[in-house]
């Protein structure tokens, strides 16, 4: 499980598709200028982890042949979850690191080693921390990863998380459907990625929100000919439930599915 979700956030991300889904190449949508407005490729990568609970990877490529670029991720080796650097700190901790680091923000990349984390900003090194220094700093979560512990703390925030959502369909058979949430700001706009776990036909919506306890997605069309978007009769409506699970309605085409939604 863990594998499966670092290896399918990594390919949604950089290549946007599931892994092993493509006719001729991994490549093919990120070179199509019809799917994206600049061409990437990716030339190298490397494994930075040194510490325990943390896989660091350092990602270099070009855009558009030309310009060279430099992206870090990192993910929980425990749960297979992204790390996002936010979540690393209580609020008033991240506040205070902010501060120190100009230009640091939720999406900074960072990398981290046995001792110490760097926070990278545009190709460049801004900051290096000891994690003593920063231990007055963190979240629960992050003391969770980043120090050792028998229990495991998960983070809170949905950004870059997966959902489950079983169901039935008419004819009662399961129907197995998975989300990602490759993207979620402060306002709660988020990008969210979906697919039926039997096909793996990967769609993203067009527009999401998730905000107080609700998650709504919609995917619209533009007619040209009445020159205003029109909705594509796919959705999702969910909402959270006091167990943390989410609960609502899949919408795909004509037919709604009742599901009910879990982090895993």
């Amino acid at each position: 499980m863990v594998e499966e979700k670092i290896n399918i956030a990594l390919q949604i991300d950089n290549l946007l598709i599931l892994p092993n889904k493509y006719k001729t190449s991994p490549y093919e949508i990120i070179t199509d200028k019809y799917w994206v407005e600049k061409t990437y490729e990716y030339q190298s990568w490397k494994d930075l982890s040194k510490h325990q609970n943390i896989l660091s990877l350092k990602i270099k490529g070009t855009i558009e042949g030309k310009e060279k670029y430099v992206s870090y991720k990192s993910f929980d080796k425990r749960t297979g979850e992204a790390i996002i650097l936010s979540d690393l700190f209580s609020e008033h901790g991240f506040a205070a690191i902010a501060k120190r680091v100009c230009g640091i923000e939720d999406d900074t990349q960072f990398t981290i080693d046995n001792d110490t984390i760097c926070i990278n900003k545009d190709n460049k090194k801004l900051k290096k921390y000891s994690l003593k220094e920063l231990k007055p700093y963190l979240s629960d979560y992050g003391m969770n990863l980043l120090f050792n512990s028998q229990n495991i703390v998960k983070r809170n925030s949905l950004r870059e998380k997966f959902m489950r959502g079983t169901g039935k369909n008419f004819n009662g058979d399961t129907m197995i459907y998975k989300i990602y949430i490759s993207d979620l700001d402060k306002k709660g706009n988020a990008l969210i990625y979906y697919w039926n776990e039997k096909y793996k036909s990967l769609s993203s919506y067009s527009e999401a929100t998730i905000k107080a306890g609700i998650l709504q997605a919609d995917d619209y069309y533009y007619d040209k000919s009445i020159k205003q978007k029109v909705h594509n009769m796919y959705s999702l409506h969910l909402e959270r439930q006091n167990d943390g699970t989410w609960v609502g309605d899949l919408q795909l085409g004509s037919p709604f599915y009742r599901l009910i939604f879990k982090e895993y």
